[in-house]
């Protein structure tokens, strides 16, 4: 048994040595989370493989993601060279602790993964590509890590482990909230081992900061969503068509779903919006965002038009000037914001998707909250300003030239 161990760990080590020499031995490593699909975070990574392509056509770049078989495919046609990968995520939830159990001891198997092999030899392959051709490790933004998904948290123990090798790393654009305790803790450390550390909201910058001077050890920026690293450039659909009233709402992330529905219905109301009018409903994350269609369609809205995330990651968002927009989720919210849509965004998990509303906000959105159970308000304004788009870009391109000098 010894024995062949020994020749599949010596099989394992030759692919990772060829795929290294057909690569020229560098690649940019990129930790995000496409795949699941959800439309922000296929974003997000799209995004960012569409600029590297773009900028360093040559260089192949490794996504280390939790769902890298449909984040191959969803993203296929955006970098030459793309390379998708699970190994962090691996390391996280495959070891003998409990699934989002102490942070501390999941982060310290991770580091001791990454040094060790013979620690996690199923993921040999991936830890060597790691360890021998990453030229940095760029951990990209988005929500996928908090204080209670502490496998995904996890992930944050490249860092140390990176600067521990010389390895350039960055992150952009996280939102780590809620956060506290032990968790917050191995954040606050693990930060400090980035060239730059940039968050999307401001709760996460003060949770990360140390002391009440506002000094920490990681130097936290507060900075736009990743979404905006190319302005927004190619994101949208045609507006052929487009109804004037849209919703994306989720029915995760609260105990009472018709609640929620009743609210959408409820402002709908307010809104004026007539039974036979258009109305589109944007899937961002499958079965999850879907359950307001038959509910608006049993409450008598008789011109409902679906948008499947599906066709939205293929096709571009469906956003347009003049348009209301009313949506639970945050993606949605930037990008109809962005696009000058009036909205507003009902309030959902307050610890959670009450902040990431709050980061719009702070970018430029003037959508209305809108709290379950409470009296609809009227739709508020998007962003007054079309040239925050590039603003936004250039300030993230920046933020990373430790390891992009070419995109300043």
């Amino acid at each position: 048994m010894k024995s062949m161990l020994r020749a599949l760990r010596s099989r394992i080590g030759k692919s990772v040595q060829d795929a290294e020499a057909s690569q020229g031995g560098r690649v940019f490593y990129l930790v995000a989370e496409p795949g699941y699909p959800n439309y922000g975070d296929e974003l997000i990574a799209g995004e960012w493989l569409k600029l590297l392509g773009e900028r360093y056509p040559d260089v192949p770049v490794v996504v280390d993601c939790a769902r890298p078989g449909p984040a191959a495919v969803i993203l296929k046609d955006k970098h030459p060279h793309a390379i998708f990968t699970d190994t962090l995520r691996r390391l996280g939830t495959e070891n003998s602790l409990p699934y989002d159990g102490p942070i501390n001891d999941i982060a310290a198997f991770v580091r001791r993964a990454l040094d060790d092999e013979s620690i996690a030899p199923n993921y040999a392959s991936g830890i060597r590509l790691l360890q021998r051709g990453a030229r940095s490790v760029h951990m990209l933004g988005g929500g996928y890590m908090r204080g209670d998904w502490t496998c995904n948290l996890s992930r944050l123990a490249v860092g140390p482990w990176a600067r521990s090798r010389n390895i350039p790393v960055v992150a952009t654009g996280l939102g780590l909230m809620p956060i506290s305790g032990a968790s917050l803790e191995f954040a606050r450390s693990a930060a400090s081992s980035f060239d730059m550390f940039t968050v999307r909201d401001v709760p996460t910058r003060h949770a990360l900061q140390r002391g009440s001077d506002g000094r920490g050890e990681a130097d936290i920026v507060v900075a736009p969503d990743d979404c905006f690293v190319n302005g927004l450039r190619g994101c949208y659909s045609s507006s052929e068509g487009l109804p004037d009233v849209m919703v994306c709402v989720q029915s995760d992330f609260v105990e009472n779903d018709g609640a929620l529905f009743e609210q959408v219905e409820r402002t709908l109301e307010r809104w004026g919006v007539k039974k036979d009018e258009a109305v589109g409903v944007v899937e961002c994350n499958p079965r999850i965002d879907y359950p307001i269609l038959p509910y608006l369609a049993r409450h008598g809205y008789s011109n409902l038009r679906f948008f499947p995330v599906i066709d939205v990651l293929e096709k571009g968002f469906p956003a347009r000037a003049g348009q209301r927009w009313l949506s639970t989720r945050y993606h949605p919210h930037i990008l109809a914001a962005a696009k000058g849509c009036g909205g507003s965004y009902i309030s959902v998990d307050a610890g959670y998707y009450d902040v990431k509303h709050e980061a719009v906000i702070r970018m430029g959105s003037h959508w209305t909250r809108n709290v379950i159970g409470h009296p609809a308000p009227p739709a508020g304004g998007g962003f007054v300003s079309a040239a925050l788009a590039q603003r936004y870009s250039a300030q993230i391109r920046r933020s990373t030239a430790a390891i992009y000098p070419d995109l300043r």
